[in-house]
């Protein structure tokens, strides 16, 4: 059963509908959700789920490679199979994430188009996000400079903008396999997102309309053997 992802379309919905299609003890599965699970650097989304009036805690949301399991703090009921779920998100945790990963792709287009430089996202945190920039001798001016522009990208108020393309689409991309270093998102149809004037990307998570909500970024570096680590640890205020 493939759930069907409302947040890739949407992801400023805060609440949506499916229906539930399998359940093992804490474990829910649904047909549709807004949910967000554990995935490409992103964290899980956090929330409620109510069936037949009663509220389930959701605590983690992972992607088994078809389904989204929604996981409770409760065991769910074993007669819901069917049933209306209805999902509403933390939308401060949501929110939070979702202008990480602006940030952050803001900071890796900057890397690959001005610097030739390719990056590696890895993880964004309710409070914190990291990224990983290849590009030899890193210094702290250089680190500065990508600083500077990402916060006039942020500025600028740019539209984030997305379109759909086609597995085979991306293939014909040399630009994008170049990009992702040939790994293909394993989806039929392949979200790309674009930040002004820095390359198209494919993300399957969430990000802000305008880079004005991104907020103020802010960038520490650390020291290993003497010379600038090439993961950057960002902050938003």
């Amino acid at each position: 059963m493939v759930t069907e992802r409302s947040y890739v379309e949407d992801p400023y919905a805060k609440e949506g509908t499916g229906k539930a299609v399998k359940v093992e003890f804490t474990d829910l599965v649904v047909d549709r959700t807004v949910f967000v699970p554990t995935g490409d650097g992103q964290p899980n989304d956090r929330g409620d789920v109510i069936i037949d009036g009663k509220k389930y805690i959701i605590v983690d949301a992972w992607n088994d490679g078809e389904s989204i399991h929604l996981m409770s703090l409760d065991t769910y009921p074993t007669d819901i199979i069917g049933k209306e779920v209805k999902q509403l998100i933390d939308w401060n945790v949501r929110y939070l994430h979702m202008r990480f990963r602006t940030a952050l792709y803001i900071m890796q287009g900057i890397a690959y188009k001005d610097y030739s430089a390719n990056c590696r996202i890895n993880q964004t945190y309710d409070d914190s996000a990291w990224i990983d920039i290849y590009l030899d001798n890193l210094t702290e001016d250089t680190v500065n400079e990508i600083l500077a522009k990402a916060r006039s990208i942020v500025e600028a108020s740019s539209d984030v903008s997305s379109r759909f393309i086609s597995r085979e689409e991306f293939q014909a991309s040399a630009e994008l396999m170049a990009f992702t270093k040939g790994k293909v998102p394993d989806f039929e149809k392949i979200k790309l997102v674009k930040i002004g004037e820095y390359p198209e990307f494919p993300d399957m998570g969430t990000q802000v309309r305008n880079t004005s909500e991104v907020g103020t970024i802010n960038v520490k570096t650390t020291l290993v053997k003497g010379k600038i680590n090439n993961r950057l640890s960002l902050s938003l205020s």
